[in-house]
C-alpha cells in the first residue's frame, strides 16, 4: 500500500468546486441535504444486515459529493469512510461464501481428471475451428473486462484511504478520531488480505491517536488492542501479541470498574444501560484469556520447533546453503494484497461500480 499522503493539500491539488453564488449556495445544500438522506439510508441498511444494499446507497452519495465538491473535500469524508466499511463487510462475506463453496468442492480421483482432461482436449479442438478473428475480439475484450474489473477490497482500502486523508489533516479532536476509526477500517483490510505488515502499522497509527484523545477506559482502546494481539498472532510474534491481549484487557477491567461506580450509585431503573455494557464486557473477558493461552503456548511450540531445525540444519551437509538462501528469499516475500493497484488520487472508478449481490446458497 502506498505511503500515507500528505497531512495538508492545496486547493489546486484537492479540486474542490466551491459554491460561489446563492443559487449555486442551494444547489450545495441540495446536494448535501440528498447525501445525508442516501447516508442515513445505509446505515439503516447496514443495521438490518442488507450489506449489498448499503455499498449501493453510499457509492450514490460519494458519486453525489464528489461531484459537486470535489474527490477530497471535506464534505466527503463521511460517505467515503461508510462506503468503505461497508464494502469490507462485503468482502468478507464473499470471501466466506468462496470459502463454503471451495470446502464443498471434492477431490477427484485419477479416473474422473483422466475424462476431464480428456474433454478440455476436445473443447481445444473445436474452438481451434472457430473464427480466428472473433476468438481474437473476444479475448480482448475478456482481457480489458478482467482489467477494469476492481475488487471490493480494493475498493475498500481505497475509500477508506481517501476518508483517512481527510480527516487526518484536520487538527480537531473529532476528526483525529475518526482518523483513528479510518486506520483501523484499513488494518482490518491488511488482514483480510493477508498483509499483516501493513495492517500492523496501520492499527499502530489508530492506537497513537487513540491514545492521543481517548480516556484509558474507552472501548475503542480495548478494541484496537485487540486487533493488534489477533494480527501479531497471525505473524507469529506471540510475544507483542500477549502484550496487546494484555492490555485490551486492562483497558476493559477499566471500564467495568468505573461501569461498576455508577451502578453502585444508581436507584432504581437507572444503571440499567451500565448493567448491560458490563454483562457484554464480562462476555468478552474469556475469549481474550483464550487468546492469550493459545499465543502463549504457540511461542512455546514455535521454540522447540525452531530449536530442532537448528539441530537438524546443523547436521546438515554444506549442499544445502544454496537451498537455504532460495528458501529465505520466498519466506521474506509479502502476501499479495492488489491494493496497490490505483493511486488513492483516481478514485473516478470507486463511485461508479456496482457491487454484484453474493449468492445466498451455494
Amino acid at each position: 500500500m502506498p505511503e500515507d499522503a500528505p497531512a495538508t493539500s492545496s486547493p489546486e491539488s484537492m479540486d474542490e468546486k466551491p459554491c460561489s453564488s446563492s443559487h449555486a449556495a442551494d444547489s450545495c445544500s441540495d446536494v448535501t441535504e440528498e447525501a445525508k438522506k442516501l447516508l442515513g439510508a445505509g446505515n439503516r441498511h447496514l443495521v438490518m444486515g442488507d450489506v449489498v444494499s448499503a455499498v449501493s446507497v453510499f457509492q450514490e452519495a460519494c458519486a453525489m459529493l464528489a461531484e459537486k465538491y470535489g474527490d477530497t473535500a471535506d464534505e466527503c469524508g463521511e460517505a467515503f469512510f461508510l462506503c468503505g466499511k461497508a464494502l469490507l463487510e462485503l468482502a468478507r462475506i464473499e470471501n466466506t461464501v468462496l470459502g463454503n463453496a471451495l470446502e464443498g468442492v471434492p477431490e477427484e480421483d485419477g479416473d474422473e481428471g483422466d475424462k476431464i482432461d480428456s474433454s478440455r482436449i476436445e473443447s481445444a479442438d473445436n474452438l481451434a475451428e472457430e473464427d480466428e478473428d472473433g476468438d481474437e475480439e473476444g479475448s480482448t475484450a475478456d482481457t480489458k473486462e478482467s482489467e477494469e474489473e476492481v475488487g471490493n477490497l480494493q475498493l475498500a482500502w481505497e475509500m477508506l484511504e481517501v476518508a483517512k486523508v481527510i480527516y487526518r489533516r484536520k487538527q480537531d479532536k473529532e476528526d483525529q478520531l475518526m482518523a483513528a476509526q479510518a486506520y483501523l477500517k484499513l488494518g482490518e483490510v491488511g488482514v483480510e488480505s493477508g498483509n499483516y505488515s501493513q495492517a500492523l502499522q496501520d492499527f499502530q497509527q489508530c492506537l497513537e491517536l487513540q491514545l492521543k484523545y481517548l480516556p484509558p477506559h474507552s472501548r475503542l482502546l480495548a478494541e484496537t488492542h485487540y486487533q493488534l494481539g489477533v494480527t501479531f498472532g497471525y505473524a507469529c510474534q506471540y510475544p507483542q501479541a500477549v502484550q496487546h491481549f494484555s492490555s485490551s484487557i486492562k483497558v476493559i477491567e477499566s471500564r467495568m470498574a468505573l461501569l461498576q461506580e455508577v451502578i453502585d450509585k444508581a436507584e432504581g431503573a437507572d444503571g440499567a444501560e451500565e448493567k448491560e455494557e458490563m454483562e457484554e464486557l464480562i462476555q468478552l473477558l474469556p475469549d481474550i484469556k483464550e487468546k492469550i493461552e493459545d499465543a502463549q503456548e504457540s511461542q512455546r511450540s514455535g521454540g522447540v520447533a525452531s530449536e530442532v531445525i537448528h539441530q537438524t540444519l546443523t547436521g546438515a551437509s554444506s549442499g544445502l546453503s544454496s537451498s537455504s538462501g532460495a528458501s529465505s528469499s520466498l519466506g521474506s516475500k509479502e502476501p499479495s494484497d492488489g491494493a496497490n493497484a490505483k493511486p488513492v488520487s483516481d478514485i473516478s472508478h470507486l463511485v461508479r461500480k456496482k457491487p454484484e449481490k453474493p449468492a445466498a446458497t451455494v
